[in-house]
């Protein structure tokens, strides 16, 4: 495994490239801070303009005690002011332990991300660079909390990291050529899983997320790369989608792990949303969401050969599906909403335009 500033400079020479006099946000925790220092380093050498903040699991978990909940609808001037003149961004993960998220009443999390909105809107508008590290999230306490070993998890983590990305990034242009086409897409598995949407073809292009923002990348707004790396995302037509997609893997979620999550579809809307077990993890801002909130917003495949699911990165998994709904804006979809939720398969066959793509979640191509 990489050393702390092996790992930046992968970061910021090959995945996030800026130039000189970008001004650039690092998001860290204590436990990532020797990682953030390292960044902040390398930046400084590509002649950037970068700067550090830290928050901690006790600030992270003080704003939903100690703030009214008017106050947690009011979006952040500290979030405004930087989403209007950050050009790029490297998240390295955190809080530390998401154990007491399940403790914060939920009115309180649908506060703050009613306050969210205007920075999301932002961001959204400004379009910055943005390279999530995934490392950052690989601690004991979150191990711990979703019954992970330890051990096992983080080697999965970096031996993703450490994939051949240059063989990743040819396969990721195969794949974003597949889902550059105006056709049907369809995703069965025995669990229950039979799902039939449509892509829209030339007029969104699918975000190939291989570690690296390229110039092409940036001038297609596809600006945001998380490491380890390797998925294919596009926003396909939104009323497309009809049947059933019944998740095969654990999904971790405030600190409990979300089963058998289950989304069954008419004409593009969810019209049954269930779960075996915590379901209503899953529906956190469900109610008061707004606008498309039950409607087909996203897909992807997975890339990553190394990538094991049933942890935080599902979507990199190679052969693995990934669904969304809500809002799905960042992939030039037509959805606005202040909610959004994934779910993901990891055994499903897919196939695209009658063709087989995808057997018991192994690439056929």
């Amino acid at each position: 495994m990489p050393t702390s500033q092996q790992l930046a400079k992968s970061i910021v020479k090959d995945s996030l490239r800026p130039k000189e006099y970008e001004v650039v946000t690092i998001s860290t925790y204590p436990h990532t801070i020797e990682l953030a220092e390292q960044v902040a380093l390398e930046c400084q050498k590509a002649g950037a303009d970068p700067i550090t903040l830290l928050e901690t699991d006790e600030v992270f978990y003080g704003q939903y005690k100690n703030y009214s909940l008017d106050n947690l609808r009011k979006t952040s001037a500290h979030c405004l002011g930087l989403a209007e003149y950050t050009q790029s961004y490297v998240w390295l993960g955190g809080p530390k332990d998401p154990g007491r998220m399940a403790k914060v009443p939920r009115e309180r999390w649908e506060a703050a991300n009613e306050g969210e909105q205007a920075h999301t809107d932002k961001w959204l508008e400004k379009k910055p660079k943005s390279v999530g590290v995934a490392l950052g999230q690989v601690t004991r306490e979150r191990a711990a909390r979703y019954g992970f070993n330890y051990a096992s998890w983080k080697r999965s983590v970096e031996n993703a990291i450490a994939t051949n990305y240059r063989q990743m990034e040819r396969f990721g242009r195969t794949i974003a050529g597949l889902l550059s086409v105006p056709v049907s897409v369809r995703v069965t598995a025995d669990n229950g899983t039979d799902l039939r949407l449509r892509l829209a073809g030339s007029s969104r292009k699918p975000h190939v997320n291989d570690g690296v923002i390229s110039d092409e990348d940036f001038a297609a707004e596809n600006r945001d790369a998380s490491l380890p790396a390797g998925d294919v995302w596009v926003a396909p037509v939104e009323n497309s989608a009809n049947g059933t997609i019944v998740s095969d893997v654990r999904i971790p979620q405030m600190g409990k792990l979300i089963e058998g999550l289950a989304w069954t579809f008419e004409n593009g809307r969810v019209t049954d949303f269930a779960a075996k077990k915590n379901l209503a993890l899953a529906q956190t801002g469900w109610e008061t969401g707004t606008g498309a909130k039950d409607v087909l917003g996203s897909f992807a495949l997975g890339l990553n050969a190394k990538a094991k699911p049933g942890f935080l990165q599902n979507s990199i998994v190679a052969g693995a599906v990934t669904l969304g709904i809500g809002d799905n804006r960042s992939l030039d979809g037509a959805n606005k909403s202040s909610y959004g939720f994934y779910t993901f398969h990891a055994s499903a066959d897919v196939e695209i335009a009658g063709k087989t793509v995808i057997e018991g979640g192994r690439w056929v191509v």
